[in-house]
């Protein structure tokens, strides 16, 4: 976990959406007969989603390599916030290109101007296509940015008309996407850098009215009118209080939020800083009221033990059973967050997960019920099947289907065993070997380390020694155990 700050991202994100293989036979399918040829067609969608994936998944194991680093992790987990509240889905736009793209805006703008980083993520060609504003033209009005924008990201519900959401879609009209492309060539979805494209021809140049203003507004009007609204201020400071204290600011706290946002002019690193410094950020009476995130339990659990994270594919496929798939947030709402991250299945898989990392995997043991093909294609391990363009019977054809295939798999297997599977956590890092000896001064060294100095319930401290033994000085085993019963506690869900 280096602390690189301009660590170059996975070197496949920015190559083209096809490889070299997959263009070849995308060409050569227009000689096959209808029959074959859509057989065919269907068999190479399959292999660009499985290579999509791959990528999807570099990205991820990219973000989530930089939040464990810590001179990067407080921009990153502002960058998550703004990934959650802004939330475009690989589901929908399956290019990792742009979502690498949409994320490098965050981190850019991050600690900038709220009204920069709003009128960015409006012209962003992810955010275009995810919510169908690429094909808003004067005369067919889409209105799905213009109704997320006032609902989700600026003001919230109850602070805007539907004549508010009509005639700002009527001003955001040509605002689309464009893939650049030589004269006489066609249009390459697949293999083309997407740009934001402002198309003077689909402008509705028409007079609206918009929070009660009228003249011939475009986009970047609305943004600045919608921002300029009362609601606006409260919507954005309420939503950054609950995602870093926890819980919602009401009454004077509320007020002086907003006040603070208007006073920095929505500059957000001032901000930041005013709230992590503001007396009530610190409220004992709201201490256990922030989950953390799947991701930030991972990372923060990595990092507290000093042990690396798992490889991204099973990184990111943990982080999906625990409710948080990255670049894949559920809908346009984003993650509720708060106590919606723990219910039964999600907090015993936190528990298995938490037991992986401690005390390791023991030989692939414990990732038996994952799809270990697909981790191993995720993870480049393995090589994605692509549509074999001959005749089926022929014996080339057999060979190359089985006896590679075979021998693939079996490759695959052996290489995943040693990329995917745990090691325990190095005791050694965590405690100083004084601390093996007292049982007291072990368990506060540690609840310092993991619980930061969180008073614990005498029965729980009670139960940790009884499943550890009396038996000194304390063995890594034993310190791994009282680890796992602090990681595994109800406390640290929340600390």
């Amino acid at each position: 976990m280096g602390s690189d700050e301009s660590r170059p991202p996975p070197a496949n994100v920015l190559k083209p959406g096809l490889t070299e293989q997959q263009l070849f036979l995308r060409k050569k399918l227009a000689l096959l007969p209808t029959k074959e040829r859509e057989e065919k067609k269907r068999e190479l969608f399959r292999a660009v989603r499985a290579e999509q994936d791959r990528r999807f998944t570099e990205i991820r194991g990219w973000w989530l390599d930089r939040m464990a680093q810590p001179s990067l992790a407080a921009r990153e987990k502002l960058v998550l916030f703004l990934h959650g509240h802004f939330a475009t889905s690989a589901e929908k736009v399956r290019n990792p290109v742009m979502l690498f793209r949409q994320n490098q805006l965050f981190r850019e703008k991050a600690y900038g101007r709220w009204h920069e980083l709003v009128l960015a993520v409006a012209k962003d060609p992810a955010m275009l296509l995810y919510l169908d504003g690429a094909k808003n033209r004067a005369g067919a009005p889409n209105e799905n940015f213009a109704r997320e924008l006032f609902e989700l990201f600026t003001l919230g519900v109850g602070n805007y008309t539907e004549q508010d959401i009509q005639e700002s879609a009527r001003a955001f009209a040509g605002w689309t996407v464009d893939w650049p492309r030589k004269p006489g060539e066609p249009e390459d979805q697949e293999n083309t850098l997407p740009v934001f494209m402002d198309r003077k021809d689909w402008h509705d140049t028409k007079t609206k009215k918009i929070f009660g203003q009228r003249g011939n507004f475009d986009g970047e009007d609305v943004v600045r009118i919608a921002l300029s609204q009362k609601a606006a201020p409260v919507w954005i400071t309420r939503k950054l209080w609950r995602f870093y204290a926890g819980w919602f600011p009401e009454g004077n706290l509320q007020t002086d939020l907003a006040d603070e946002w208007a006073r920095l002019d929505g500059e957000l690193r001032p901000f930041l800083r005013a709230m992590w410094t503001h007396p009530a950020f610190y409220d004992p009476q709201h201490a256990e009221d922030r989950v953390k995130s799947p991701t930030e339990w991972l990372v923060g659990l990595c990092r507290q033990l000093d042990c690396p994270l798992p490889a991204a594919a099973l990184a990111s496929n943990m982080l999906a059973e625990l409710g948080q798939k990255l670049l894949e947030p559920p809908n346009v709402k984003g993650w509720d967050g708060g106590i919606t991250w723990i219910n039964t299945a999600t907090l015993a898989k936190r528990y298995e997960y938490t037991s992986w990392i401690v005390s390791g995997t023991r030989g692939m043991q414990r990732l038996a019920g994952m799809d270990l093909g697909r981790l191993a294609i995720e993870s480049g391990i393995r090589e994605i099947p692509a549509p074999l363009i001959m005749d089926p019977a022929s014996p080339a054809a057999a060979t190359m289907m089985e006896a590679p295939d075979k021998g693939a798999k079996f490759q695959a297997a052996k290489k995943a065993r040693t990329l995917l599977d745990l090691s325990p956590a190095p005791v050694a890092k965590l405690v100083d070997p004084g601390d093996r000896r007292d049982p007291d001064k072990l368990l506060s060294s540690l609840t310092d380390r993991f619980l930061f100095g969180q008073t614990m319930p005498e029965e729980v401290r009670k139960k940790l020694f009884d499943a550890s033994g009396t038996s000194v000085p304390y063995t890594d085993a034993v310190i791994r155990k009282l680890v796992l019963g602090l990681t595994q506690s109800p406390f640290y869900q929340v600390t």
